[in-house]
């Protein structure tokens, strides 16, 4: 066995719902095989579909975008990925012109709220009950909805 992959060739490996079975069982035999591994990767997280409007995004549906086409049409990285992860990965996400105005009003809200306290937080020290929740939100499945609540 390889020393590089320390019985683990992943740490963390992830995909779809939808490629449990077959996909990621025959990448689990053909890898373990391959490498002489027993575990393909420690940890596994299989995410909801993304869909557009209520329907799951498909190239032959024509409800199909990307991240690059976003960002053509002026979206902010930053919009985007407030978007991406203000539904739990497991679930599904339905990615909305609406939601991404939700976030960017979101987002602004937040900026002016921090630029409204950045004199008074000088020197003043973090807020360790915060952020112990946000850790506990975090360290329960990823939960990105509830730490940013």
């Amino acid at each position: 066995m390889s020393e590089m992959f320390l019985g683990f060739p992943f740490d963390l490996h992830g995909g779809g719902l939808d490629l449990i079975f077959p996909h990621h069982e025959n990448e689990i035999a053909q890898s373990c095989c391959a490498h002489g591994a027993e575990t393909f990767a420690r940890y596994w997280m299989h995410n909801g579909y993304l869909v557009v409007n209520g329907e799951k995004m498909s190239k032959s549906l024509g409800n199909f975008f990307t991240v690059r086409e976003l960002l053509e049409k002026g979206w902010p990285g930053e919009v985007i990925r407030l978007v991406l992860i203000g539904t739990h990965y497991r679930q599904p996400l339905d990615f909305t012109e609406e939601a991404l105005k939700q976030a960017r009003t979101r987002l602004d809200r937040w900026y002016r709220a921090l630029g409204q306290i950045a004199s008074v937080a000088q020197g003043m020290s973090g807020d360790t009950e915060g952020d112990a929740e946000f850790d506990a939100a975090l360290l329960d499945d990823l939960n990105t909805p509830l730490a940013l609540s």
